[in-house]
C-alpha cells in the first residue's frame, strides 16, 4: 500500500463513521413498523389509537390520513443506482464493476436493494476503486472546482477547497454537510497536503472525492444530516432533501438534479402539490427512462438475461441477442410512457402488438427489423416478448412452471410457498413426450394444489420455445397451449387458447390493476407494504381506476401519499 493510500485509508475511517444517524434503522421488508408504530398501538399515527386526530386533506392531498407507514429499511444504492449516481456526480461510468461491489440482494418485496457493505473485502474493493478513480480525476478537476482559474498559491487553493467541500459534498451526500463532516473533509485534505504524503493540490482534491464516494452518506439512502427528524404527530415526515432523493431515485434511479436541490433549499417540497409538480417534471424528462427501465426489468426478473446460459444446440441465443431482447423491452416501456404515441395505459403494457426489434431478434419474431406490428394471435404485450420468455424457461426448452409462477407473482401478486423438495420432471428426449405432457405429472403429486393453478397459466405459453420464438410443434407433435384456470379467491373460470387470449383476459381484471399498484409501491418503498400502508394503497388504487389505468398518473399519485412522505420511527431511534 502506498503512503498516499495508507493516509487516505486512515483519514477516511472517521469520515465513514460520521453517518449521523440518530438511532437504528429497521431492516424489515414486511413493511411493519417497530412496536408502537402500527395501527391500534400507542404511537399509531393520525387517525389511529394513540395518534393525533385525523386531519382533512389539504389542496392536492390524497385521502389517506389514516395511513401509518412502516419504518424505512436500510437501503444501499443498488449497482444500477450507484453507477448512475457516480456518472452524474463525476462523469464516470461503470465504477461498480471496478469496485466489485457485492451483488445486490432481492428483498422480500421482490425488488433489489443494495447489499450491505459489511465485509473487509467489500470495503477494500471500494477503497481500491476509489483510489483508481481519484487518479483518473486529477486531469479533469477544473469541471468540479468552484474556482476558475485554479489558484496557484496555497492560501487560494485552501479557500477553493473549502468552498468545494461544501458544494460538492452537498451533491455527494444529497443534502448539506454537517459541521463535523465539513471539518473531517478539511482534515483529510490537510493530511493529503501534509508532509507525510506531500500530495499536490490536484491529487489531494481527487483523493478527497474518492473519500466522499466511500462514505455511507453517499452509499446509503439516508439523507437526514444532523437535523432532528421532522415529527408529524407520531410519525416522522421526510425532510426536503430526503423527499428530493426519494423523487429522483424513484423516477431516475439516480441523484437529484439542480432543480430538485433548489426546491429542497427553498422548502418547496412540503405539500402534495409541490411534490407532484416535481414528479411530473421528472417523469417527462429523458432520464425517467432509467427509473422506468429499472422497475420493469426487476418486475419481469430479466436482469440476469445476458448471463443466462442456454444449451449449445439452441439457436438464436447468445449474450448479444440477450441484450437485444432487453433493449426491446426497454424501448417498449419507454414508448409506453414517453413520445408521441405514449398512452401510459395498463392495457397497452399487457396487450400491445407493437414493438421495435433489431436484426438479432428478427429471426425469433419472424419479422423484419425495425418498428413492427406483430401477429395478435401470437403476441400480446410485455409478457410475450422474448426477454420474459427466454429467462423464464429452461436452458433448452420451455418451462411452464417458471412462466406460470412468474405471471401469478408479478401480475396478480399471487405467491405460493415453494416446497423444500420439488419433484423432478423427466428430461426432454428427441421424439419423446412434449413439455406439457412431462409437466402434467405435477397435477398428480402432493403439490397438485398449487400446480393446478400455476401449470395451466404456464401451458398457455407453450407456443414459445426456450428463447421465445413461436412454435407450432414440440417433439414433432402439435403444441397444446389451451387450458382453463380458476385463480385463487375467484369464481370465474378463464378459458384460453394460447398466451395472447389469456393475457387479454387478465388485462381486464381488477386484481391485475390492484397488483400493479402494489408492485409500484413496493418498488418505491424498497419494502413490502404493511397494514399501516393500506389507506395509501387503497387511495392510489381508487385513483388508478378513476384515471383509466394510466401509469403516469399512478406514479405521480404515489408521491402524494403519506407512505411516500412519512415513516414510522425506527426501533431505538432518538427523537427530540
Amino acid at each position: 500500500m502506498t503512503r498516499a493510500l495508507r493516509v487516505l485509508t486512515l483519514a477516511v475511517v472517521p469520515l465513514l463513521a460520521a453517518l449521523g444517524c440518530t438511532g437504528s434503522i429497521s431492516n424489515g421488508d414486511d413493511g411493519t413498523g417497530p412496536p408502537g408504530g402500527g395501527p391500534g398501538q400507542p404511537g399509531g399515527g393520525p387517525g389511529q389509537p394513540g395518534g393525533g386526530p385525523a386531519q382533512p386533506p389539504g389542496p392536492g392531498a390524497i385521502s389517506d390520513n389514516a395511513a401509518v407507514p412502516g419504518a424505512a429499511p436500510v437501503r444501499r444504492l443498488t449497482r444500477y443506482e450507484f453507477d448512475n449516481t457516480v456518472r452524474d456526480l463525476l462523469g464516470v461510468d461503470g465504477l461498480s464493476k471496478v469496485a466489485q461491489l457485492s451483488d445486490t440482494e432481492s428483498s422480500s418485496a421482490g425488488f433489489l436493494k443494495g447489499g450491505a457493505i459489511t465485509g473487509g473485502d467489500d470495503a477494500h474493493n471500494l477503497l481500491t476503486a476509489a483510489g483508481g478513480l481519484s487518479d483518473g480525476l486529477v486531469t479533469k478537476l477544473g469541471s468540479f472546482l468552484p474556482c476558475n482559474p485554479v489558484p496557484t498559491d496555497t492560501a487560494g487553493q485552501d479557500s477553493c477547497v473549502a468552498k468545494f467541500i461544501v458544494t460538492f459534498g452537498k451533491r455527494a451526500y444529497r443534502r448539506p454537510l454537517t459541521d463535523r463532516e465539513v471539518q473531517l473533509a478539511k482534515d483529510l485534505y490537510a493530511a493529503q497536503r501534509g508532509p507525510e504524503v506531500g500530495a499536490p493540490f490536484e491529487k489531494a482534491v481527487a483523493s478527497l472525492i474518492g473519500a466522499f464516494i466511500q462514505a455511507p452518506q453517499f452509499l446509503y439512502h439516508w439523507e437526514i444530516g444532523s437535523a432532528a427528524p421532522l415529527r408529524d404527530g407520531n410519525l416522522i415526515r421526510y425532510n426536503p432533501y430526503e423527499i428530493a432523493s426519494r423523487l429522483s431515485y424513484f423516477f431516475w434511479a439516480t441523484m437529484p438534479d439542480d432543480k430538485l436541490f433548489a426546491a429542497a433549499d427553498a422548502g418547496a417540497l412540503s405539500t402534495p402539490d409541490q411534490i407532484a409538480e416535481q414528479a411530473r417534471r421528472l417523469l417527462v424528462d429523458d432520464r425517467a427512462k432509467q427509473g422506468l427501465t429499472d422497475f420493469h426489468m426487476q418486475w419481469l426478473e430479466v436482469g440476469d438475461l445476458v448471463q443466462t446460459p442456454k444449451d449449445d444446440d439452441v439457436k438464436n441465443f447468445n449474450p448479444m441477442i440477450a441484450q437485444s431482447m432487453l433493449n426491446e423491452t426497454r424501448d417498449f416501456v419507454s414508448s409506453l410512457f414517453q413520445g408521441p404515441k405514449a398512452s401510459g395505459k395498463l392495457e397497452t403494457l399487457l396487450t400491445s402488438t407493437s414493438s421495435t426489434i433489431d436484426a438479432n431478434l428478427a429471426p425469433i419474431y419472424g419479422a423484419n427489423a425495425g418498428a413492427v406490428n406483430l401477429d395478435p394471435t401470437q403476441r400480446a404485450g410485455i409478457f410475450t416478448q422474448a426477454a420474459f420468455l427466454a429467462i423464464h424457461s429452461d436452458t433448452g426448452d420451455s418451462n411452464p412452471v417458471k412462466r406460470g409462477d412468474a405471471v401469478l407473482r408479478r401480475l396478480l401478486c399471487q405467491e405460493f410457498k415453494m416446497p423444500d423438495m420439488v419433484p423432478p420432471v423427466a428430461d426432454s428426449m428427441p421424439g419423446g413426450s412434449t413439455t406439457r405432457d412431462r409437466f402434467a405429472m405435477h397435477a398428480m403429486m402432493p403439490c397438485a394444489t398449487c400446480h393446478q393453478i400455476i401449470d395451466p397459466i404456464g401451458f398457455a405459453f407453450e407456443s414459445y420455445d426456450t428463447v421465445g420464438a413461436w412454435r407450432t410443434t414440440d417433439q414433432g407433435k402439435p403444441v397444446d397451449s389451451t387450458g382453463s384456470v380458476i385463480l385463487p379467491g375467484g369464481s370465474q373460470t378463464f378459458k384460453f387458447k394460447g398466451a395472447s387470449e389469456l393475457i387479454n383476459q387478465l388485462a381486464t381484471l381488477p386484481e391485475v390493476r390492484d397488483c400493479m399498484t402494489t408492485q409500484w409501491m413496493r418498488y418505491m418503498l424498497g419494502r413490502r407494504e404493511g397494514d399501516g400502508d393500506g389507506p395509501s394503497l387503497k387511495a392510489v388504487r381508487d385513483l388508478f381506476e378513476k384515471g383509466g389505468h394510466d401509469f403516469r398518473e399512478l406514479l405521480v399519485d404515489l408521491t402524494r401519499t403519506r407512505t411516500f412522505t412519512h415513516r414510522s420511527p425506527s426501533a431505538g431511534e432518538v427523537l427530540q
